[in-house]
């Protein structure tokens, strides 16, 4: 042994102790390891036979005396050739975790605290043998410290006592032999025996470890720390058969599945020199995983059962359903047979089991069995316990203590299942006479499984911060991923297949892989699965926020987290999961009992159909008519069964008299399956309809009016206009024609953009440049439509039926002060305003605004008047019927440009105009 040892030494002397596993001659770390685990004084002989550094290999000062042997393995080092992980479960092929035997992780641990020491205290029962040393501190009337080497007959030489025989005594009785003979034959001095330092024995583990091979260990090493100075077992060693025999005899069967699982040591012996450690490999090995504690592989004993199985998995999980677990068995025909087994049946628990089998333990069902769900406006939403007689006011026993503020005190329901397949029936009733008047007919009796919805009055001011949290919650992981990855989030089998038809579809497509575009702006070529994967990516977010949204609404009434959001939903986002299930358990034969609401009422859409509900419990159910509702009529539609001739459903209506049907009258219809009911508006309701009048009256201001009210009638209401005022030049707006020239801005501004992208391809180079027409439309886009409607005041104040109009909500007049000038703008040298004189003609003032410029369009010189109408000079006819050519105060000249000039762009007049006309009206009412 010790030849072999000097052999490791000169091979770490040439090689080095970082490259151990590549040592020649089969040479281990194990091996290594007992050349460290040699007392210091082996060590030192052993090294300096062979000429070493001994610091060079224990990394020790040679002055470290106290330190006379190293721990075998305190620091022991998993080597390539280790197949064990140090995970519980290792992934297999497919990616999923595979179970790894119990107890094998035992030895993966880099610093053992089973690893042999020789600093323990020595028992009593401790067997001395050769190399051992005794110290003996004697004192009284002499003091005096003996170490004794036990020698190879085990014998210690005692000064003045001489040889006395040790070896083969235990250390109680040797302690006890050396202080009765010091006490006998010194007289006058007492003795005091300690064991300085142990032997090391020699000791062969052999078998299915992992390093099997001779190990030189101190005397105190067991069974167990004898497995860890051998790395353990290997993957196919057992771990519950370890033989122990000494003198060709077996010493011990050690288990230790006793010690890892019940703690008990008792067969974790202490090793004696020459003793073989076996490892036979395992016999059979059984699978427990599902809701178990400690789910994994378990090394079988011939006599072991279930029960055993069970305990050794750690027992079932709280939430087990262990009445129906699972057993795969491996029979006669080597085919896998499965049985459903009753882990709480005492004779199923005592079946055998064998090597290969499988027990799967089920999870319990997240459903109560005696229980009541409260969710929606409520102070505390969750399960609660269910008890006979049980009625509402039990549940909900305080409108002040129990329900939030904005609780919808009119509308409750309760969503009872009526059969086993779990379909259900909705009853609706008030909550607030349940709980203040408990017995009455809204007092519901529960039963099991009951959910008992309260629903917001208010939507539109619910606070959802906590809502929102967990939305954001979900969507988190696919807003931290780049743009690139995030097409991964998303359904790929369906993408995928949505993608393979989509190109089947394609006539010129020949692969889906390798087809590839050219694109023109980049001159870059994309494979057809990169253009996959960037129809993938959109709306990934939005498929996402989509499911969250599902999944939350679903089990809003199981998952006890969720139901704590519940009062924050909206009244049909609570409704979501119940019509749903109505929906879905709409069979053949079966009718929906959905009906829906739409018009003037609070919340429209779908409902439940209640227990004999009406038109005023469907009313009550959208949170009842607003306050604009038409009470006289409403439309009741029911579909009344198939009609052949028109090959499709019949319809019926019926006009219902919504006060009479809110009394209880006989417009108070039963609603049947799918009906449908549309409330009316009242007609002219809107009572706040405003007209503004500014600038020069007696009261200008906003002035309600009523419908069928004229603009004379709001001006006398307004004290009529003011000495100072302009009538010629008012300036009245409309919302209506606002819009109305929005749009057609627009529009103009589209066909603009096509006109100078088709010139643009022009050779013609009389064509407008790119960057002019690109201002021109720029300048256009900056515009805000006033919306003006050109009114002939004058004869509005003189009472002119034909020209007064009625006015409509949101109408503004401007009247100006008086002014006297005329402006010219456009293609003029010198845009400006000229103060107006009497018989001056519109060639006099563009010459004093110096005359036309190169751009000019002489031939369509027009006259924007002062109240929004258009003069053309020189003809009969006019735009909005002025046809006088004289000029008045407050008149505008405009020179557009000459858009022959600009190649024929014939829309470039309108461009002008608008923005003429718009800029003259601003300046209007800039002016008061």
């Amino acid at each position: 042994m010790f030849r072999k040892i000097g052999f490791v030494l000169l091979a770490l002397l040439a090689w080095g102790s970082a490259y151990a596993a590549a040592l020649p001659g089969g040479i281990s770390p194990a091996m290594i390891e007992q050349f460290k685990s040699l007392p210091r004084a082996q060590q030192e002989q052993l090294a300096k036979q062979y000429g070493v550094d001994l610091s060079q290999i224990t990394g020790s000062q040679g002055g470290e005396g106290t330190r006379q042997q190293s721990t075998v393995l305190q620091q022991r080092q998993v080597l390539p050739t280790d197949t064990s992980s140090k995970d519980d479960k290792t992934p297999d092929d497919n990616g999923a975790k595979k179970p790894v035997r119990y107890g094998l992780n035992l030895f993966n641990a880099d610093i053992s605290s089973f690893a042999p020491v020789d600093n323990a205290p020595v028992p009593d029962d401790y067997v001395v043998g050769p190399n051992d040393v005794i110290n003996v501190l004697l004192f009284g009337k002499e003091s005096q410290q003996l170490s004794l080497n036990v020698e190879r007959d085990g014998t210690v030489n005692f000064p003045d006592l001489g040889p006395i025989a040790v070896g083969g005594l235990s250390f109680g009785k040797v302690k006890a032999l050396l202080e009765g003979r010091v006490k006998e034959q010194m007289i006058g001095i007492t003795a005091a025996v300690t064991l300085n330092s142990l032997r090391t024995i020699s000791i062969f583990v052999a078998g299915e470890a992992k390093y099997p091979g001779a190990y030189a260990v101190p005397a105190l090493t067991t069974v167990t720390q004898a497995l860890f100075v051998a790395g353990g077992v290997s993957d196919i060693g057992s771990l519950r058969h370890i033989v122990v025999k000494r003198a060709g005899k077996t010493v011990t069967n050690f288990d230790l599945y006793d010690l890892l699982l019940r703690g008990n040591a008792s067969d974790d012996i202490r090793l004696q020199s020459g003793d073989v450690v076996f490892i036979p490999p395992y016999t059979g090995i059984a699978e427990v995983k599902g809701e178990v504690r400690r789910p994994a592989l378990y090394e079988l004993n011939k006599d072991d059962t279930l029960a055993d199985l069970l305990a050794m998995a750690g027992g079932a999980k709280a939430e087990a359903y262990p009445q129906a677990s699972v057993l795969e068995r491996i029979n006669s025909q080597n085919l896998r047979d499965i049985q459903n087994v009753d882990l709480t049946n005492s004779k199923v628990l005592a079946e055998h089991v064998r090597g290969g089998d499988v027990l799967r333990v089920g999870v319990t069902s997240n459903r109560t069995e005696n229980a009541v769900v409260l969710a929606g406006a409520v102070v505390r939403p969750g399960k609660y316990a269910w008890r006979k007689g049980m009625h509402v006011h039990d549940l909900v026993n305080s409108l002040w203590a129990d329900l939030r503020l904005s609780a919808d005190l009119d509308y409750a329901l309760v969503v009872r299942q009526v059969n086993a397949l779990g379909d259900i029936e909705v009853k609706q009733f008030a909550i607030g006479n349940a709980v203040t008047k408990p017995g009455s007919q809204d007092d519901i009796a529960l039963s099991p499984k009951d959910v008992v919805l309260v629903f917001n009055y208010d939507d539109a001011n619910l606070e959802r911060t906590n809502l929102n949290k967990y939305i954001t919650k979900q969507l988190q992981p696919v807003l931290d991923k780049s743009s690139d990855e995030r097409w991964l989030s998303d359904d790929l089998l369906a993408k995928g297949i949505q993608s393979i038809q989509d190109n089947a579809k394609q006539k010129d497509v020949k692969s889906v892989a390798g087809f590839a575009i050219k694109d023109a702006a980049t001159d870059k070529q994309q494979t057809q699965q990169e253009l996959t994967q960037e129809r993938l990516a959109d709306g990934t977010i939005v498929s996402v926020l989509s499911e969250a949204t599902q999944n939350l609404l679903s089990r809003i009434f199981v998952n006890p987290d969720l139901m704590a959001l519940t009062p924050e939903l909206k009244r049909q986002e609570l409704l979501f999961p119940v019509l749903e299930k109505l929906k879905n358990q709409a069979r053949s034969g079966s009718e929906l009992q959905v009906v829906s609401i739409s018009g003037d009422v609070k919340v429209p859409g779908e409902y439940p159909l209640a227990s004999g509900a009406n038109i005023r419990s469907l009313i009550t159910a959208a949170g009842g008519l607003n306050a604009s509702a038409y009470l006289g009529r409403a439309e009741l539609t029911r579909a009344q069964g198939t009609n052949k001739d028109i090959n499709g459903i019949q319809v019926a209506h019926r006009a219902v008299d919504i006060s009479d049907a809110v009394k209880g009258g006989v417009d108070n219809i039963a609603l049947a399956s799918r009906d449908h009911l549309n409330v009316f508006s009242t007609p002219d309701w809107q009572v706040d309809r405003t007209v503004e009048i500014r600038g020069e009256v007696r009261f200008p201001g906003s002035y309600t009016v009523h419908r069928g009210e004229t603009l004379d009638d709001v001006l006398q209401r307004a004290g009529g206009v003011t000495q100072y005022a302009f009538v010629d030049g008012a300036v009245f707006t409309r919302k209506q024609v606002q819009d109305r020239e929005k749009m057609q801005v627009n529009k103009l501004i589209e066909q603009l953009r096509s006109d100078v992208a088709t010139r643009a391809l022009s050779a013609d180079t009389t064509t407008v440049s790119y960057q002019d027409a690109m201002a021109m439309i720029g300048e256009l886009q900056k515009i805000q439509p006033v919306g003006r409607l050109v009114i002939d005041l004058p004869h509005v104040l003189a009472g002119d039926r034909d020209a007064d109009m009625q006015v409509e909500d949101g109408d503004i007049l401007y009247i100006p002060r008086k002014t006297s000038t005329v402006t010219v703008v456009g293609e003029v040298q010198h845009a400006s305003s000229h103060r107006f004189k009497p018989g001056m003609s519109v060639e006099d003032y563009l010459n004093l605004s110096g005359g036309f410029r190169k751009r000019a369009d002489e031939d369509r010189v027009y006259v924007i008047r002062a109240d929004g109408s258009v003069m053309i000079p020189g003809h009969n006819s006019s735009w909005f019927a002025s046809n006088s050519d004289q000029l008045k105060a407050g008149d505008t000249i405009v020179v557009p440009l000459d858009t022959e000039y600009m190649n024929n762009l014939t829309t470039w007049s309108s461009v002008t105009q608008i923005i003429y006309q718009s800029a003259v009206a601003l300046a209007a009412i800039a002016t008061l």
